[in-house]
């Protein structure tokens, strides 16, 4: 989709003919679209430049000027709020609707109108309910999540999942699911339900963190009064997973694999390798564009979806082999889990057949279990490759975040998985230990 330019947004009367002072209306042009709102000002056709589009401004005296100096300002007021919220949907690949453009446009001139689509709640409104409207106004795009961009699919699965345990939690207990009912015997007795049906600790940690931000969010609503969801005890929690990385060498393996019979396991091949080179997520390096790459080939740009940071990435030679092979145009997307699928049928190719000792916490147990190495790899895997294998090169831990795009350092070390011996050695270099 083009940037929009001054051009595409214009002012009009409503009515040219008028005697008396007539409506300035904003109209802008998309695709097969047509989006006509209101400004509110008002003027005399007379006074109106059409070709311009502005009020005129060549009174004589200022006092006369003045008001008209003012509509031609509140109209760029205009102008630049649109561009504002055209280029943010743009940018997070939203699909523009009248709806959405006015729903975002209200709220960047600080109209807190709400969009006429968006179905107005009833008093009587449950909690669950809540959930499925919340996220039914996600899906359409008539509610962004905190970067004004489109909430992730599993973001409101994971939602909907959680309101359908709400709903069975209420029928085999009898217990309240509303929002007096939330407290700290609720969020215990809940999580202790949870654990018991067999789920893994960090599943139950991450409906909790949902149950939290959906209070929340309802609380910002007006919907409730019922502060529990900020107490330090109301938590979200997780434990450290056995997950894995491919090293250099592994990486090399399934580089050097034979793949010219099957093309769609090869393309999957590039694409995860594409991952494993540049520390991207599956959402970013599974869209990437020619546009992506800069300077001679050697740099990938890109805004990233999930947290709109910019990052700049050095491309080594097997990324800039792999462009040259598509003719500088990166690999054709595929689904997350049909590149998991093929991960796997690739990796066994590649004899990543060593057992790995995997240990999580369900239904309140310790579980320890021991699956060959290709079992374990999913296109995640990439992103942990690329962070590991950095930081065993002894490339800076700020550089490495400059590329993954971490905030801090503690948020990146969760991503490098290296053993103790591996971080031993690492320290026998250093002169402490010389």
């Amino acid at each position: 989709m083009k940037t929009v330019s001054d051009q595409d947004i214009k002012f009009l009367l409503k009515e040219t003919r008028s005697e008396r002072p007539t409506l300035i209306n904003l109209i802008f042009r998309y695709n097969n679209g047509r989006f006509k709102t209101s400004t509110g000002l008002t003027i005399e056709p007379f006074q109106w430049d059409a070709e311009r589009q502005r009020a005129f401004t060549n009174q004589k005296s200022r006092i006369a000027r003045e008001p008209f100096e003012t509509i031609n300002a509140q109209l760029e007021r205009y102008r630049s709020a649109l561009k504002t919220v055209l280029s943010r949907l743009q940018l997070a690949k939203i699909p523009f609707t009248n709806e959405l453009i006015k729903q975002q446009l209200d709220s960047e001139l600080g109209r807190q109108k709400k969009p006429k689509a968006e179905p107005k709640p009833t008093e009587k409104e449950t909690f669950t309910e809540y959930i499925a409207r919340f996220v039914g106004l996600a899906q359409s795009g008539l509610r962004l999540n905190a970067r004004s961009a489109r909430y992730a699919e599993f973001t409101l699965k994971g939602y909907l999942k959680l309101k359908r345990l709400l709903e069975q939690y209420k029928t085999e207990t009898g217990a309240s699911v509303d929002y007096d009912a939330f407290s700290l015997d609720f969020y215990h007795a809940f999580k202790l339900w949870l654990t018991s049906r067999g789920l893994t600790l960090n599943y139950v940690g991450s409906l909790m963190k949902d149950l939290k931000v959906l209070l929340k969010q309802a609380h910002a609503d007006g919907l409730h009064h019922n502060l529990i969801y900020q107490h330090k005890d109301f938590k979200k929690f997780s434990e450290e997973v056995d997950s894995v990385y491919l090293t250099d060498e592994e990486l090399t393996r399934i580089y050097q694999l034979d793949l010219s019979t099957t093309p769609g396991l090869d393309r999957a091949r590039d694409l995860f390798l594409i991952g494993c080179y540049t520390g991207l997520r599956f959402s970013d390096f599974s869209q990437l564009r020619p546009e992506n790459i800069t300077n001679n080939g050697r740099i990938l740009t890109r805004k990233t979806l999930k947290t709109s940071e910019r990052v700049s990435i050095p491309l080594n030679s097997k990324v800039v082999a792999i462009l040259a092979k598509y003719g500088g145009i990166p690999p054709k997307p595929i689904t997350n889990q049909r590149l998991n699928d093929h991960l796997k049928e690739l990796c066994k190719r590649a004899g990543l057949t060593d057992r790995v000792e995997v240990s999580k916490t369900r239904g309140g147990t310790s579980e320890t279990r021991y699956p060959e190495k290709w079992e374990l790899v999913g296109t995640h895997t990439a992103r942990r490759s690329f962070a590991t294998n950095a930081y065993l090169a002894k490339v800076p831990p700020v550089s490495i975040m400059k590329i993954t795009g971490h905030r801090s350092e503690k948020m990146l070390l969760k991503y490098i998985k290296i053993s103790s011996e591996q971080n031993a050695l690492l320290m026998l270099e250093h002169s402490h230990f010389q």
